[in-house]
């Protein structure tokens, strides 16, 4: 079924209806609607009303119809009368009461006249009564004889008939929707009036021809014919009756039926007095008259009773219609009651809903998502506003979660910023250390290469020393031939070795530096000191030794003028000196290995320390970058925060942040509320004070700016506060102007996000919630 519904309001017929109702806003919405729904109704309601109203004309007609016949039906007793008086006196009777009986008929007819001028005009009778007037002056001056006196006071009975006619026809009686009331009219302006009109005549041809004593077979055949109407219309009165009757029980003992029984008897009577074929006739004339009197009584009497039922039922018909017309505008007057008082409170109820949601939607656009909103009732509006309530709720924990985010996000980057900066300090101090460290290096590196060489050189020396002791020693014998070539060989001895002595001197300086660089190098020179330890105390002994052989080349030479005796000693002291030059040769060996070593070990070093100084030289780079990254995430998370600050949420009720004196979440509060002070115009169609909005130091920001504030004058973020904020209330102004001018569309679109108003905001909350932060830089 859903599917089916589903379908079919789906279908492309719908399309205009929501195209209009797109269009529109709900108030007019509800009124075409109800204005929909309503026009059908009152056509319904107009037909009904017309319908009635004619039932109710037609049924105040017929009552006009009963009125006038029952003037109608006197007049022609009357008329009547006159005739039977006016034939009598024709027919030479001393006691006729012709004057009586006109002037009775003339009353009569007087009734009927005004009747007739109230009514005539509304059933069309006013031609047929001008008729009877014709006919009544044609009967005041009727002369000749009985029959002519007859015939003319007849037409005026004819006539008087002829406006009963008109008088049914008129009223619509002949027409009557109702089977009682129609079978009704029926028998008692049809029938029983024929039968009436052929009773009078039957009165006045009987007593005639009984005072005549004869029959003429016209007088006989119109009796006869006079008694076939009766039996005739007798008969379909009764039947017409009976119908009444079982059509309307309630009416059975009001309805008369005395009239057939005196009928009936007269009619005996007529058969029984002029029998057919005879023309010789008597009979007693007062017994005839009275029993024709009777019944012509008994007959108005029940034409006069039956018109009394037939306007009762008239009457409660048209009570009836009345009651059923009441009745319905009763009951259309409380079903449409009922229905405004629903369509009220449907639209109340809608219009409150819509409303509420309305201003809710506008807070939480404004920011404010504190407010709980209202919800009554169970309908569509309600489960709407619950779900924008979950929503709001759930809008507003993801504000908290990202302010205390956003807050974090400040808090480390700012540390961030700071730390890379003092890293940024530390790295380039540790670029300008290791820049010296490395010159250091090469300077070292320079020295122990020097001392390599002298080194070298001072290892070659002490070799050529050893070879030459060797061949001093060779010829040792020949050395007291020799003496002064020996002199002369001492003398070189203790030069050499006096360079010896300066070699190992700066050997000594050489290893001095060395210790001092390898304390310098720390871990990695701890190696190089010892060598270089060692390489002192070699040179310490190399000098020590050269300082011996120098003592005993030249206590040689002193001894040499002593004697040959001396020489073994010499040559023993030669063979030492060898020894001792194989010794230093062997010292300064290791002394040369030990200084290369060192000088690989250095330029090893010097390698490292030039990686490391490059590796610094890109970590101060690296760290620079790190530092601007950080500062740019720290205006973003500035930024990010400002924009989380224009949210009001519930369960932030904190101490406001205090910066500088001032509570700047007061102001940032107080500084949102303008958007809702124009909100609420816009929705209340008032005026704002235009001129005082477009002034930035009425607001209690624009008061502290130029009072307190004027402390910070010279700081740049107060100079960006003062000149976004004398925008913003520019743009206010310019706003509340739209407000004042009834421009309230073009003033609610001034509001919406991404306006110049909305940027404004923007930009007074970001100076706000910086300073809030990083203070008033």
């Amino acid at each position: 079924m859903k599917k089916i519904i589903a379908r079919l309001l789906n279908l492309p017929i719908w399309n205009p209806s929501i195209k209009v109702m797109q269009g529109i806003y709900f108030p007019t919405k509800s009124l075409l609607i109800a204005v929909a729904f309503i026009l059908p109704l009152i056509w319904l309601l107009t037909i009904f009303f017309s319908s009635k109203c004619q039932d109710l004309n037609t049924v105040q007609q017929e009552l006009n119809g009963v009125r006038y016949a029952t003037v109608i039906y006197p007049a022609l007793d009357s008329a009547g009368i006159w005739r039977y008086q006016a034939r009598n006196a024709a027919l030479g009777e001393t006691d006729a009461q012709v004057a009586e009986a006109r002037q009775n008929f003339e009353k009569k007819f007087k009734t009927l006249e005004d009747v007739d001028a109230e009514l005539g005009n509304l059933i069309g009778t006013t031609q047929r009564l001008n008729d009877v007037r014709a006919a009544l002056k044609s009967a005041q001056s009727a002369q000749g004889n009985p029959n002519e006196i007859f015939a003319t006071m007849t037409n005026l009975t004819t006539s008087l008939l002829a406006v009963l006619d008109q008088c049914i026809d008129g009223s619509g009686l002949i027409l009557d929707p109702e089977l009682p009331s129609y079978y009704l009219v029926s028998a008692t302006l049809m029938h029983d009036s024929e039968i009436i009109r052929s009773t009078a005549e039957l009165r006045g041809l009987g007593y005639a021809a009984i005072k005549l004593e004869q029959l003429t077979p016209d007088i006989s055949a119109r009796i006869q014919q006079r008694l076939a109407v009766i039996d005739n219309e007798q008969a379909l009165a009764i039947h017409d009756l009976n119908k009444v009757q079982k059509a309307e029980p309630a009416y059975s003992n009001a309805l008369a039926f005395s009239a057939a029984e005196s009928t009936k008897n007269f009619e005996g009577l007529v058969r029984t007095t002029f029998p057919i074929g005879v023309a010789d006739i008597k009979g007693d004339r007062k017994t005839y008259l009275d029993n024709a009197n009777q019944a012509m009584h008994a007959q108005f009497a029940q034409v006069s009773t039956n018109l009394g039922v037939l306007e009762k039922m008239l009457s409660e018909r048209r009570a009836g219609i009345m009651q059923d017309l009441w009745k319905t505008v009763l009951i259309v007057l409380i079903g449409l009651f009922f229905a405004f008082y629903l369509f009220i409170g449907f639209y109340c109820s809608m219009m409150a809903a819509l409303k509420n949601l309305r201003q809710h939607l506008i807070r939480i656009s404004m920011g404010d998502l504190r407010a709980d909103i209202g919800i009554i009732g169970n309908d569509e509006i309600s489960s709407l506003l619950k779900e924008v309530g979950k929503m709001q709720r759930s809008l507003g924990e993801t504000v908290k979660q990202v302010q205390e985010a956003s807050d974090m996000i400040v808090h480390s980057s700012l540390e961030m910023a700071q730390g890379t900066q003092d890293l940024s300090a530390r790295t380039e101090a540790a670029a300008a250390a290791l820049e010296e460290t490395a010159a250091s290096l090469e300077e070292t590196t320079s020295t122990v290469q020097i001392t390599a060489d002298s080194v070298k050189q001072a290892s070659e020396i002490a070799v050529e020393n050893a070879q030459t002791a060797e061949r001093g020693g060779s010829v040792m014998l020949d050395v007291i031939e020799t003496m002064e070539g020996i002199q002369v060989s001492s003398q070189k001895i203790s030069d050499i070795i006096g360079v010896i002595d300066g070699i190992a001197f700066q050997t000594n300086i050489l290893a001095l530096n060395a210790a001092v660089e390898a304390a310098r190098a720390g871990e990695q020179g701890r190696g190089f000191a010892v060598v270089a330890t060692e390489v002192r105390a070699l040179a310490g002994r190399s000098a020590d030794a050269a300082k011996e052989i120098k003592l005993l080349i030249t206590s040689s030479t002193d001894q040499i003028k002593s004697g040959t005796g001396i020489v073994r000693k010499a040559g023993d002291a030669m063979r030492e000196i060898v020894e001792n030059a194989e010794k230093i040769k062997h010292l300064l060996d290791d002394v040369a290995n030990g200084a290369r070593e060192q000088s690989m070990g250095i330029n090893q070093i010097g390698n490292a320390v030039q990686e490391l100084d490059q590796n610094t030289q890109a970590n101060a780079t690296l760290v620079e970058q790190t530092a601007e990254v950080a500062t740019a995430q720290c205006q973003m998370a500035v930024r990010m925060a400002a924009h989380v600050d224009e949210f009001r949420i519930t369960g932030a009720a904190k101490a406001g942040a205090i910066v500088e004196g001032i509570d700047v979440d007061s102001i940032i509060d107080a500084h949102r509320q303008w958007k809702v002070k124009l909100r609420d115009a816009i929705e209340n169609n008032e005026t704002v004070d235009a001129k005082t909005l477009a002034r930035d130091n009425c607001c209690a920001l624009g008061k502290w700016i130029y009072s307190d504030g004027q402390r910070f004058g010279e700081r740049g973020l107060f100079q960006e506060l003062v000149v976004k904020h004398a925008n913003f209330h520019h743009v206010a102004g310019q706003v509340g102007e739209l407000i004042n001018d009834k421009k309230y569309a073009q003033a609610e679109d001034a509001l919406d996000s991404g306006t110049s108003f909305s940027r404004a905001t923007s930009e007074v909350v970001l100076v706000l919630s910086t300073a809030k932060r990083l203070g008033f830089t």
